[in-house]
């Protein structure tokens, strides 16, 4: 099938919500006061609310008739069935209160739970790229954001995940919980199987740009127990595009989230017999 409207429409959403960001860039005030998401650290900045309305502003203008299931709340539900845009309106949100520049607008279309169509954007203020990708057509990046607002203006690059074929060296990516002390040990038991394997593990604290290093070749794996579809929904897919692996399953360590494994195919099996072997 043909998504080419789709991505056009994707693009176009997120140079509107990283837009609709700029104004609130560095600004450790939340939404009308002091709004969190169960804990500080995982700040509700009105930048947040900005991208997802503009975002949701241009999904909904053309495709009224698709599902839209974002971060902030949009009153629907995942369903894994026909046409779901899946948004994440700031992936990264305590990066971008606090000014570090990693950090990115996520938007997927699934169908039928299945994603189609992945595009990531981090703003001039962060890392300034566009990844983008359609299933079975391959995944790009595109250098330089401003101006950019669809299809027509890319010159993207594609992407291919690397060759590294044994853990000694291999970069990681990975998480540890700040909202829950018994999940951090769980992630940290992880984290150090990883190190001791002679690994690179890093955290950072962006799901879908984590997922977009690994697409571009820049690291070798990316390894978290616990998170939602709006986080993975279009960097799994740029994964896989790229010539990657990706398991997704129900997360093990905490209800309603997911566990992902991502890498570059070759170190697959290892990952995953690791955090088999961690997570009882």
């Amino acid at each position: 099938m043909d998504y080419e409207a789709e991505l056009d429409a994707a693009i176009e959403a997120g140079a509107a919500g990283i837009e609709a960001m700029a104004d609130y860039r560095g600004d450790h005030r939340v939404a009308d006061g002091t709004e969190s998401k169960e804990n500080i650290n995982d700040l509700v900045t009105a930048a947040d609310h900005a991208s997802q309305d503009a975002i949701l502003d241009v999904l909904g203008e053309r495709f009224p008739d698709d599902t839209i299931v974002g971060e902030e709340g949009t009153g629907e539900t995942l369903a894994r069935e026909g046409r779901e845009w899946i948004v994440d309106p700031i992936d990264g949100t305590a990066n971008f209160a606090t000014g570090f520049p990693y950090y990115c607008v996520s938007i997927a279309l699934a169908v039928d739970g299945a994603s189609q169509v992945g595009v990531v954007v981090s703003p001039p203020a962060a890392l300034d790229r566009l990844w983008y990708g359609v299933r079975g057509e391959g995944a790009f990046v595109h250098d330089g954001v401003a101006g950019i607002g669809g299809v027509e203006d890319l010159d993207g690059l594609s992407l291919s995940v690397t060759e590294q074929d044994e853990l000694p060296g291999a970069f990681v990516f990975g998480r540890l919980s700040e909202r829950h002390a018994d999940r951090r040990q769980i992630d940290w038991d992880v984290a150090s199987a990883l190190l001791d394997r002679d690994s690179k593990f890093r955290r950072v604290g962006s799901a879908a740009l984590n997922l977009c290093q690994v697409a571009s070749g820049h690291a070798d794996g990316y390894v978290v127990l616990s998170l939602q579809e709006w986080d993975v929904a279009a960097g799994t897919l740029l994964v896989e595009e790229a010539g990657g692996r990706v398991r997704k399953r129900p997360a093990r360590v905490e209800d309603d989230s997911i566990e992902v494994i991502a890498s570059n195919g070759h170190l697959q099996s290892e990952l995953e017999a690791i955090v088999d072997e961690t997570v009882e």
